[in-house]
């Protein structure tokens, strides 16, 4: 009998081992018919306190884009398109100005007239286009306003979402440190929210170039470059937090 016993027990043994070898199998039984899209998920927000802060989201999670001033100079051969008055909010009449540079002034928010003049959008209103702007002092805004007072800086002010990042929140773009600058200086990565915009939603980020000359330059280093991957409390950025 305890012959009998030891020749099950082997066979038990034999067994349990060769079920322990056989491959595992996915269990397939909850999974749909039809394949089922699944967005990947966040790399896990690490610090890295030398350098660079957190992540905001996985590499190369938000979309980088542009904006500068618009120039009026740049429309000066534009005279033969339909002309438009543009007002303050309180009704003083700022100028008449080309279609095309008025289209571009409300998209961009901030421009510079011919004259030296620095206007900024001031919301909508019941005059001209129906958008109004102030004129800036240029001695404390020479690039245009970005949200409430700030100014904004050439290649340091970003407009983002609020509700995403908040105003005067340092941040650090790995994918500009290295920028070679129109001026031949070296960008460290560093920029700061200043600016909003209606266009600007979520996952968006706008990088003030001040003139669409200087983002033209910028293309032959920013070559495919549509996606960055912010940080925040970034030390490296933290010169650029104003108290």
């Amino acid at each position: 009998m305890g012959r009998v016993s030891c020749i099950v027990c082997g066979f038990a043994v034999i067994a349990a081992l060769a079920i322990g070898l056989a491959p595992a199998r996915a269990d397939t039984s909850k999974v749909p018919s039809r394949a089922v899209y699944q967005s990947p998920k966040a790399a896990p927000s690490v610090r890295d306190k030398r350098c660079c802060g957190y992540p905001l989201s996985e590499s190369l999670g938000f979309a980088l884009r542009f904006y500068w001033l618009a120039m009026e100079r740049r429309f000066a051969g534009a005279w033969d398109e339909p002309a438009q008055d543009v007002y303050t909010s309180d009704g003083f009449y700022l100028g008449t100005f080309s279609e095309p540079f008025v289209r571009e002034l409300r998209m961009e928010g901030s421009g510079v007239l011919s004259d030296g003049r620095v206007i900024n959008y001031d919301g909508r209103c019941v005059y001209g286009v129906g958008t109004c702007f102030e004129t800036l002092d240029p001695s404390s805004h020479p690039y245009g306003r970005g949200a409430g007072r700030r100014p904004l800086v050439p290649f340091r002010s970003v407009a983002v979402d609020p509700r995403i990042i908040p105003i005067g929140e340092p941040l650090y773009l790995p994918e500009l440190d290295g920028l070679v600058l129109p001026d031949g200086t070296v960008h460290d990565g560093c920029v700061r929210a200043d600016d909003t915009g209606s266009a600007i939603k979520r996952r968006k980020i706008d990088f003030f170039v001040v003139s669409r000359e200087n983002f033209r330059d910028l293309l032959a280093g920013l070559w495919h470059v549509t996606w960055i991957t912010p940080h925040i409390e970034a030390p490296r950025c933290a010169y650029l937090r104003q108290s």
